[in-house]
């Protein structure tokens, strides 16, 4: 899942791209926070008449919820997605007017959130601070308990295209692209930890290279067994960051 995070104003552009069709196929009212809005149109002429007392230029938070692709959130699972959100944010209860819309494009299913920054008890604007990273650790900790998926990174993505075209992957790389990559330790699909691989430090001192060193010496792995690309796919399931960041894959598995 991947939970995307922008601050903006600009409330008739943001009603109007929630109910614009454009693309998506369906698009669906989940909820409107504001008793007194019969629609969105309503719902954010009264986000601006609250936040007009105030000086904020941005005072409208929006995030966009997208699940995989092949994978459907239920209400109630993205009411509980957007209360761990607002947990990080600093918002609180009932405290901030909020609307959320379900978008369906090209068959994928995503969710829009909007927030009036301003507090309607307070009168304050809340600051989310950092809200692109504590976004991103909503998505690693929904994901854990409700049992989502957890994307890719592009960086990872890019380096097992550039195995894949460097003729070293082996013929089961396809398979394992399109593979659930969010197996749990243990799963068969993958090899168990047990059967992890020696890692040979790699002297960087001398920089001066030895012809007379075999390829196989040359490897920073000595288990010839192993495929790269599945060297790549067991790291990355077993948080092994060690192992990625030798092939320039840095991750931090606590995010």
């Amino acid at each position: 899942m991947i939970i995307k995070s922008h601050i903006r104003g600009g409330y008739r552009a943001a009603a109007d791209y929630l109910k614009e069709y454009g693309k998506n196929e369906k698009i669906r009212t989940v909820e409107i926070s504001d008793p007194d809005a019969k629609n969105l149109d309503e719902a954010f002429h009264n986000m601006w008449t609250v936040a007009s007392t105030t000086r904020a230029k941005k005072p409208l938070h929006h995030i966009s919820i997208n699940p995989m692709k092949d994978e459907r959130l239920t209400d109630e699972q993205v009411l509980k997605i957007v209360k761990r959100c607002e947990e990080k944010y600093g918002y609180k209860p009932n405290d901030h007017q909020r609307v959320i819309v379900e978008h369906i494009k090209d068959g994928r299913q995503h969710f829009h959130v909007i927030w009036n920054r301003v507090n309607l008890t307070t009168g304050k604007v809340i600051w989310p601070g950092q809200h692109w990273l504590k976004s991103k650790q909503a998505a690693r900790e929904m994901e854990r308990e409700l049992g989502l998926k957890r994307p890719i990174p592009k960086r990872v993505k890019r380096m097992w295209a550039a195995i894949a075209r460097s003729g070293r992957s082996s013929k089961y790389f396809g398979r394992y692209q399109t593979m659930n990559l969010n197996v749990v330790r243990g799963s068969a699909l993958l090899p168990q930890p047990e059967a992890r691989p020696q890692i040979t430090p790699i002297n960087r001192t001398n920089k001066k290279r030895d012809v007379n060193i075999p390829d196989s010496e040359k490897v920073p792995f000595r288990r010839p067994e192993w495929e790269y690309n599945e060297l790549l796919i067991w790291a990355w399931e077993n948080g092994r960051a060690d192992i990625l960041a030798q092939f320039g894959i840095f991750v931090n598995f606590d995010l």
